[in-house]
This record gives C-alpha cells, sequence and structure tokens, in this order.
C-alpha cells in the first residue's frame, strides 16, 4: 500500500514539475512576442511620423505650387491686356476703313502696314511691337519673312541687339530658302558681333561671300569680313 502511494505521489509531482516547465516555455515565448511587438509598434510610429512630416511637406509644396499658378494666371492676363493695347496701337489712324475695324478682325496687310509704317517713320519700339504682334498671331502669312526681318531691324535700331539678332536667326531658321536669306545672314553677323561672337559672325559673312557672290550683300559682308581680319 505504502508503495502504491510512494508511485501515486511521484507521478503527480512529475506531471506538476512539466507543467511548470511547460509554464515557462509559455511564458518565454510570450515575453518574446510580446517584444516582436513593441519592435512593431515602435516602427509603426516612426513610419507615422515620417508620413506626417512628408504630408506636411507636401502640403508646403502644394502651397507653393498655388501660389506660383496665381503668379501664371496674372502673368497670362497681364500678356493678353498687354496684346490687346498692342493690337488698338497698330490700327490705322480715325478716318480710314481699317480703323473702324475691331481689333479681332484687324487684316494681317493692315497690322502689317501699320508696323511698317512706324518703322519708316524712326518709330522703332511700337514698329517692333507690331512686327511681333505679326509673327505671332499669322506666322504662315505672305509677309511673315519679311516681318521677321523688319522685326529685327527695328530691334536694332532701338538698341536691343540681342532681340535684333534673335529676329534674324529665327528667319534663318524658319524659313531656309527665304528670298531674305543673305540679307539675313549679313544683318545677323552683324547683330552678333558685339555680343561679342566675332568667330560666328566670320563664318555667317563668309557663307554670304560664299553662297551667294552675286547678291548685293556679298560685297558688303566682303568688307565686313576684311574689318574683323
Amino acid at each position: 500500500m505504502k508503495n502504491v502511494t510512494k508511485l501515486i505521489f511521484m507521478a503527480g509531482s512529475g506531471f506538476l514539475l512539466s507543467g511548470c516547465i511547460a509554464s515557462e516555455r509559455d511564458m518565454s515565448t510570450l515575453k518574446l512576442q510580446l517584444k516582436e511587438l513593441n519592435t512593431t509598434i515602435t516602427q509603426m510610429q516612426a513610419n507615422q511620423a515620417e508620413l506626417a512630416g512628408k504630408m506636411e511637406e507636401l502640403n508646403r509644396n502644394l502651397s507653393v505650387s498655388n501660389e506660383n499658378l496665381s503668379q501664371v494666371d496674372v502673368q497670362i492676363s497681364n500678356l493678353s491686356a498687354k496684346l490687346d493695347d498692342l493690337t488698338a496701337s497698330v490700327r490705322p489712324a480715325a478716318g480710314t476703313a481699317a480703323a473702324e475695324k475691331p481689333a479681332a478682325a484687324l487684316l494681317p496687310s493692315d497690322l502689317f502696314a501699320e508696323a511698317k509704317g512706324h518703322l519708316d517713320k524712326g518709330a522703332y519700339e511700337p514698329a517692333a511691337m507690331g512686327f511681333k504682334l505679326y509673327v505671332t498671331k499669322y506666322p504662315d502669312s505672305e509677309n511673315t519673312e519679311q516681318a521677321y526681318m523688319y522685326l529685327g531691324d527695328a530691334y536694332i535700331a532701338a538698341g536691343q541687339t540681342k532681340q535684333g539678332a534673335i529676329a534674324y536667326a529665327t528667319l534663318l531658321q524658319k524659313f531656309p530658302k527665304s528670298k531674305f536669306i543673305p540679307a539675313a545672314r549679313l544683318k545677323y553677323a552683324l547683330s552678333i558681333v558685339p555680343l561679342g561672337k566675332t568667330d560666328e559672325a566670320k563664318r555667317y559673312l563668309a557663307s554670304v561671300v560664299q553662297e551667294f557672290p552675286s547678291a548685293p550683300e556679298a560685297k558688303t559682308a566682303k568688307a565686313e569680313l576684311a574689318k574683323l581680319k
């Protein structure tokens, strides 16, 4: 009987001991899981903080973009107003048939003639504005090539050398087979000399002499080329 009781006691003790060991393992596992959970929570908090920072930066960028767009809208409105004023300023004088036309109905020939009139009178700034408006509104018109030439002439006469060079260069680029090419090359070359582009000017002057030897501009180009050597 004592032996049986002893065996039962030992069996019970073993069961309790195994239960304690199992509980310790569970506790270790639970602690490890809690540690991992805390790490995950910490990482999530860091991510949220970073996301909040990015959102704040995005809001600032959007504010700047909206401000820039507002400035662009103002600039576009101002430009439209200037174009309207310019169209009105280059209309022929009162008393002519063209003067009775609204700005929107102004014919290309009327605009060209008015700008040319300003150029002939020595009113170079309104002439330049008129020809600039012409080539902008009527890029495929019959007088567009000549308008670029006159635009360059008006700018040069007004002391705006760089703008004049750009006008001649635009003609050369857009209309490579134009009858105005010899004159445009000559004028472009002369306009870039004050800008410090002497070597490029020499090349254009030489091209006029070589490619258009019978053109009136060839003699002038040759003389100007001699001055630069």
